[in-house]
């Protein structure tokens, strides 16, 4: 995609601060003792170097070759105490892309400490100078181990890496172009996403725009519901509860038959929306003496309706929604289903929350779930979960959050919760009056961010990473929020893009608009369904209805 039009920046930027010596200059405001590193020009084509620190664990960081000429500023934050975070700016700087007057903070997935070189580099090719931070640690997305006895370290991954590295990151743009930045955004997935609606949260006047994508919001019971799906398949087939992926594959075909063309209206292989899925397990064969294959045995069929069920406590109190009908096949490949123990999960509790490093989570009960919870505060409101965004709303601030439909790891239920959760805390009559400071898109056939190596069946590519982001997208998620914060075109549908094996060089398979929620993406009945036109965005009428219906939404009370 086209970068954003580039905006006039102080023309003697090379001769009153050039990159080289701007370290020597650097002055910072706000409560934090920042230290410069290093401060050094890089030619677009060139590939930055990871610091050490980061180059000694597993960041699965594929930048690439610079699209733009930048000014590379890396920093030391000291954060508390003995606490330090790391930060990097980059900031155009040459005549192959000029700076657009805005800033875009990018951030991790999973318990990732790493800096996010490639969304730097994605969203530096497109004009904007780009902050990254290592949420004061290196680790890989699967390492708790920083938490260990060091809740300062929990503390800056929470946020404060990402806050602190906000504050900095303006000083020096301000201080390399001889101006304030004229916008600041925020793009992450995942855990990133998370952090997105933590900013929006807890520290509104960050940014005048968000994209939230797969958010790991409600981060506590996320975890907790990751952990229990060992407890209910089992570890292995010799377990009597267990499916293998081919017997998971057998149960989607089922699913497919009963929620695919006969809720959409076109057999494509993409559920458009899971959420209306009512799926009855009936309809599966039962094993018996004389038939054990294309079957499930009672206690396997007792295992699928368990694994699609929420999470509850022992009140009935909803922790965590269920896991979305259709992306049960790739649960079971990403780690989900397949009897694994959650790495993730396990981290999270041995290290952030225990400090035991002896701690099994496969045990992980009700008694745990509740710990957890009672430690949030102390932990920086980890779990993201505030639907109170009145100082975000008055400061101006936007947010798009968008969660695949088909997301193995983060139920995309979640994002629907969170956005009752918000109408409902702010005391909003309707999806009207959240439009102008969030909209949420629920995106068809998609699984987690889009990344991984499965993507999904669905159009998923909409510019919100440097994968999904290709020559021939149809929209590029990054203008769509520009255009909504800077001339008020609040989007009602983003309209994703599906390659042939997902693959620009092969070509366009399919578009499709995905709407803005509470409106469901509906076939019109005629026409060729991989055009974009053939699909229309019809209100789900009882869309706040979220506890006598399935999914489970809410609680009896009218709770989130």
């Amino acid at each position: 995609m086209a970068p954003a039009p580039a905006v006039s920046v102080n023309s003697n930027v090379a001769a009153n601060s050039t990159c080289a010596s701007l370290c020597s200059s650097l002055e910072f405001t706000g409560d934090y003792t920042i230290t410069p590193i290093l401060c050094e020009a890089y030619e677009a084509g060139t590939t930055v170097p990871a610091p050490s620190g980061q180059s000694e664990v597993n960041c699965d960081s594929n930048q690439g070759a610079l699209d733009a000429g930048i000014c590379r500023v890396t920093l030391s934050i000291q954060t508390a105490g003995n606490s330090e975070a790391y930060m990097e700016v980059w900031m155009p700087n040459d005549d192959t892309t000029s700076w657009n007057g805005r800033t875009m903070s990018t951030d991790n997935g999973g318990l990732s400490g790493c800096v996010a070189y490639d969304d730097m580099t994605y969203v530096t090719g497109l004009g904007f100078a780009a902050f990254g931070d290592n949420g004061g640690h290196n680790s890989s997305s699967f390492d708790g181990t920083a938490f260990y006895q060091s809740n300062q370290n929990v503390l800056d991954w929470a946020f404060r890496s990402c806050h602190a590295s906000v504050v900095a990151g303006k000083d020096v743009v301000r201080q390399f172009y001889g101006q304030e930045q004229d916008y600041a955004y925020y793009i992450g997935c995942s855990t990133g996403g998370q952090q997105g609606m933590h900013s929006a949260q807890y520290f509104p006047d960050d940014f005048d725009g968000i994209i939230a994508g797969s958010a790991a919001a409600d981060f506590n019971h996320l975890e907790d519901w990751g952990a229990r799906f060992v407890q209910l398949t089992g570890t292995s087939s010799d377990d009597p509860r267990f499916l293998t992926e081919d017997q998971w594959i057998f149960v989607q075909s089922y699913i497919f038959a009963q929620c695919d063309e006969a809720l959409d209206g076109v057999n494509d292989g993409i559920l458009e929306d899971p959420t209306a899925c009512k799926f009855d397990t009936s309809a599966i064969p039962v094993c018996n003496d004389t038939e054990t294959d294309n079957c499930l045995t009672s206690t396997q069929i007792d295992t699928v309706n368990n694994v699609f069920s929420p999470l509850v406590d022992s009140e009935d109190k909803l922790l965590y929604p269920a896991l979305l009908y259709g992306s049960q096949v790739d649960a079971f490949r990403l780690g989900t289903l397949d009897g694994s123990t959650q790495g993730i999960a396990h981290d999270w509790y041995a290290y952030g929350v225990y400090n035991n490093s002896d701690f099994n989570i496969t045990g992980l009960n009700e008694e745990d779930w509740d710990y957890a919870d009672s430690l949030d505060e102390f932990h920086g409101n980890v779990s993201s979960y505030s639907g109170d965004l009145s100082a975000f709303r008055s400061a101006g601030g936007k947010m798009i959050i968008y969660h695949g439909m088909a997301d193995p790891m983060v139920s995309g239920n979640n994002a629907q919760r969170y956005y009752l959760k918000v109408q409902s805390q702010m005391g909003l009559s309707s999806y009207e009056d959240v439009d102008p400071f969030m909209r949420l898109f629920r995106i068809s056939g998609m699984a987690h961010c889009g990344v991984g190596g499965i993507a999904g069946p669905g159009a998923w590519m909409f510019g919100q990473s440097a994968t999904a982001d290709a020559e021939g997208v149809a929209e590029n998620i990054i203008d769509t929020l520009v255009d909504w914060v800077e001339n008020d075109n609040g989007p009602e549908t983003i309209t994703g893009t599906k390659f042939y094996y997902d693959t620009a060089d092969y070509g366009v398979e399919f578009e499709r608009p995905h709407c803005r929620y509470p409106f469901r993406t509906t076939y019109s009945g005629s026409g060729d369904w991989t055009d974009p036109s053939t699909w229309t965005c019809e209100l789900i009428e009882d869309y706040t209805n979220c506890y006598d219906t399935e999914p489970r939404l809410c609680n009896a009370d009218g709770s989130f």
